[in-house]
C-alpha cells in the first residue's frame, strides 16, 4: 500500500492576527511526484507525470461548489455575476492576496488529485488537509480538541506549484499553535485512492459513523446506506397538514420506491418534513395556518407510522422581516461599517428593495455566531425540534453562512465560531427517551464540518429538469440541475464511507410535473445507488399512477437488486463522460463495466477501452442497461445516459 506523507504547519513568532488567508506553503508537483516514488509509483512513473500535463480534481468549499474533474490543459470557468450574493456559494471566503488570486488557477478546497493517464494506466497525487480529523466516540464529536481553519489549494499549471492557504481571517496565532496539516499520497486506482481517504478519515468506520447505525439499511456494518422520502422535490415550499398527512399516508400504499426498498423490507426509513413548515426564517414554529396541529403531533404521526421523523431547519440564516430579525437586529452578521452581510438570495426570504432590505434585492442574512446568546437561541431550537417536538433526523441546511467573514462582536475567525456553533447544534444524539437522532448536513463547508456531520450533501440540489440554461450560460457552479448533481455525485464517489456517508439528493421516478426523461432518471437513481449512500425519494405517493410509474419503480427495483453486492469505481474519460467498472472480487476479473455520458453529444469509445481493466478474453459484453448504438469495433453513448454491461 501506498505511504502517506504528513506535512505539519506551525506557527512560530510573536503574536499576529490574519487579515487575509494564510499561505502555508507553495510545493513543486514535480518535488511531491519525487516523494511517492518508492512508495506508490515508480521512478518511471514519476517521469512520465513530470513531463506530462495533468487532469485536477477539486471540491468545492462547500457542498453546493463543483466537484470532479477538469480535464488536462482546461481550466475552471468563470462565474459571470449576474446575482452577486450567489458567489458566497461556491467562492473560497475571506481576503486571498493577489500573487494567489488568479483565474488562470485551478482552485479546489479540503482535498484535491492531479491525474495522469499512460495508456490506461493512471497516477493519482493526492493532497488532503487532515488537521481537523479528530477522534470520536460513539455518541459523536470529541470535546475539547480545537479546530484548524480549512485549508485551500491553488495549482498552477505552468509553474507546476501547489499553493496552500489557510482561511483563517480574523484568527489571532501564538507561538507553536498548529495551523494545518497535509497529507501527500499517491494511488494507481479509485478503489485505492478510496481507501487511503478511507484510512485518512475513517480508520474506525464504526466509530465514525456510529450516530447513524440505528438507520443503517445495509446488513454490513462497516457500511452505512439511508434511506427515506422527503416532501421538497414534489411540493417544494408550499406544504400543509394536508398534504402531508396524505403523503405520509399513502407512502405504505402505493408501489412507490421506498415502499419497495425499505418499508416492504422492514428497514429503517425516514419521513422528512422539508422547508414551507415555519413561520419564517429565525421564527422557527409552526405556520398555524398551515400546520394547525403544530410540530409535536406531526411528528407523532409520523413516528405512529413507524418511520423517523425528520425536519429541515437552517438555523444560520434569517429573514430580515421576521419578527425574530426585528427583536435582535444587533445578532445580525455585519461588516466594519455596520452593514448586514447578505449571505445568499431567495425571493422567499427577502424584500426587494426598501427599508425592509438593508442589502441587495432578495438578500437573507447570517448570525454573528461569536455571540453567546446566539450560541444559546441555537441550542434551544435544537432542543425544541428534537425533544419537545420529537424529530430525530434533521437537515440543517445553508450552514456556509455560518462561515462567512464579518465584523464578530468577540473577535476570532470564523472557522472558530462555526467549530462551536455545530457542536452545539450536533451534541444531542440521543433524546430524552433514550432514541437515536441524526443531522444530514446541507450545503456546509466540507472540512469545517465532516465530524460534526457524517451524513452530509455532497454536491449542488438535484432538480426534475437535466440543466437550467441560463445558469449554464453564467457558469454558475452551484445551480440545481440534475447534470450538475450527478457531476459532483460522481467526482465525490471516492469520499463515501470515508469522509462522509455521501448524500447524492432525490431518485425521480415519476412522470408529472417533471422534465426529465426515462433514460435521464435511470442515470439519476443507478449514480445514486452505486456511488453514494443515501436513496431519497420525493415523489407523490398518493397519485401514484400503479400502472406506469408502478412499472418503473419496478424496474429501478430490479437494477438495484442486481447490483446490491458489487462495489463500483468510476474514472473520467473526459470531464463529462466517465467509464464505471466494478471491484475486482479476490484474484478474478471485475463482473461490470460500463459508460456514463453526461455530455450533450453522442460519445464514440472502442470496445477494447471498455474492457481494458479485465485480464482475461472478454467473449462478450452482455447488456443490462444499453443506451449506445454499437458498431464492429465499439460503442456511440448517447447524451445524459449510463450503461452497464456484465461480462462474459
Amino acid at each position: 500500500m501506498t505511504e502517506i506523507r504528513r506535512n505539519e504547519y506551525i506557527y512560530h513568532g510573536l503574536e499576529t492576527t490574519d487579515s487575509e488567508n494564510r499561505i502555508l506553503d507553495t510545493l513543486s508537483i514535480d518535488s511531491l511526484l519525487d516523494s511517492c516514488v518508492g512508495s506508490g509509483i515508480s521512478g518511471e512513473q514519476a517521469d512520465f507525470c513530470k513531463k506530462n500535463d495533468f487532469a485536477f480534481y477539486g471540491s468545492g468549499w462547500q457542498s453546493w461548489g463543483f466537484g470532479g474533474e477538469i480535464a488536462v490543459g482546461e481550466y475552471q470557468k468563470k462565474y459571470f455575476p449576474l446575482v452577486p450574493q450567489w458567489k458566497h456559494y461556491f467562492t473560497v471566503p475571506g481576503t486571498l492576496l493577489k500573487r494567489v488570486s488568479s483565474k488562470k488557477l485551478l482552485v479546489g478546497s479540503f482535498i484535491i488529485y492531479l491525474r495522469w493517464n499512460n495508456g490506461g494506466k493512471n497516477v493519482y497525487l493526492v493532497l488532503a488537509s487532515v488537521g481537523n480529523v479528530r477522534f470520536r466516540n460513539e455518541f459523536g464529536m470529541t470535546e475539547g480538541e480545537k479546530a484548524l481553519p480549512p485549508v485551500n489549494f491553488y495549482v498552477n499549471r505552468k509553474k507546476r506549484t501547489i499553493t496552500c492557504t489557510a482561511y483563517a481571517d480574523g484568527k489571532t496565532w501564538h507561538d507553536g499553535e498548529k495551523i494545518a496539516e497535509l497529507a501527500v499520497f499517491a494511488a494507481s486506482d479509485f478503489f485505492e485512492l478510496r481507501e487511503k481517504i478511507q484510512n485518512l478519515f475513517a480508520s474506525e468506520k464504526s466509530v465514525r459513523f456510529g450516530t447513524l447505525e440505528f438507520l443503517n439499511s445495509t446488513p454490513e456494518k462497516s457500511k452505512i446506506t439511508v434511506g427515506g422520502w422527503e416532501s421538497w422535490y414534489n411540493h417544494y415550499a408550499d406544504i400543509n397538514q394536508e398534504l402531508i398527512k396524505g403523503d405520509l399516508e399513502g407512502l405504505s400504499k402505493t408501489e412507490n420506491l421506498i415502499k419497495k426498498e425499505f418499508i416492504e423490507k422492514k428497514k429503517p426509513c425516514v419521513f422528512q418534513v422539508d422547508d414551507g413548515w415555519e413561520i419564517s426564517l429565525g421564527d422557527w414554529d409552526a405556520r398555524r395556518t398551515r400546520f394547525p396541529g403544530g410540530m409535536t403531533a406531526l411528528a407523532s404521526s409520523i413516528s405512529e407510522k413507524g418511520y423517523v421523523p425528520g425536519l429541515w431547519v437552517a438555523p444560520f440564516i434569517i429573514d430580515w422581516r421576521s419578527e425574530f430579525a426585528k427583536a435582535h437586529r444587533d445578532w445580525i452578521l455585519c461588516d466594519k461599517k455596520g452593514k448586514p452581510i447578505a449571505a445568499g438570495l431567495n425571493p422567499l426570504w427577502g424584500d426587494m428593495f426598501g427599508k425592509e432590505q438593508p442589502s441587495l434585492p432578495w438578500s437573507y442574512f447570517c448570525f454573528d455566531l461569536s455571540r453567546d446568546d446566539v450560541l444559546n437561541y441555537l441550542d434551544n431550537l435544537i432542543e425544541t425540534a428534537v425533544n419537545e417536538w420529537g424529530f430525530r433526523y434533521l437537515k440543517l441546511d445553508f450552514l456556509f453562512a455560518g462561515m462567512i467573514r464579518g465584523s464578530f462582536k468577540n473577535g476570532g475567525a470564523a472557522y472558530e465560531w462555526y467549530d462551536r456553533a455545530v457542536k452545539v447544534l450536533t451534541k444531542r444524539t440521543v433524546n430524552k427517551k433514550g432514541e437515536r437522532v441524526a443531522y444530514l448536513g446541507c450545503g456546509l463547508p466540507f472540512e469545517a464540518s465532516f465530524n460534526a456531520f457524517p451524513l452530509s450533501r455532497i454536491g449542488p440540489d438535484t432538480k426534475e429538469d437535466w440543466d437550467v440554461a441560463w445558469m449554464d450560460k453564467a457558469n454558475f457552479p452551484s445551480r440545481t440541475s440534475a447534470f450538475a448533481n450527478m457531476q459532483s455525485t460522481l467526482g465525490h464517489a471516492f469520499w463515501n464511507q470515508g469522509v462522509f456517508v455521501n448524500d447524492p439528493d432525490v431518485v425521480f421516478l415519476r412522470y408529472e410535473n417533471i422534465s426529465l426523461t426515462d433514460k435521464e432518471k435511470i442515470l439519476v437513481a443507478l449514480v445514486n445507488f452505486l456511488f453514494a449512500s443515501q436513496i431519497m425519494h420525493s415523489d407523490d405517493p398518493v397519485h401514484f399512477d400503479s400502472e406506469r410509474e408502478g412499472a418503473f419503480t419496478k424496474k429501478i427495483c430490479s437494477l438495484y437488486e442486481q447490483f446490491r453486492e458489487e462495489d463500483f469505481g468510476v474514472e473520467n474519460k473526459t470531464s463529462l463522460c466517465y467509464f464505471i467498472f466494478s471491484k475486482k472480487r479476490d484474484s478474478e476479473n471485475p463482473r461490470y463495466t460500463g459508460f456514463i455520458n453526461l455530455g450533450e453529444k453522442p460519445v464514440y469509445i472502442d470496445r477494447s477501452e471498455l474492457v481494458s481493466r479485465f485480464s482475461k478474453r472478454v467473449e462478450n459484453l452482455e447488456s443490462v442497461v444499453e443506451y449506445a448504438e454499437r458498431t464492429n469495433d465499439g460503442f456511440i453513448f448517447e447524451p445524459h445516459s449510463i450503461s452497464i454491461y456484465e461480462v462474459k
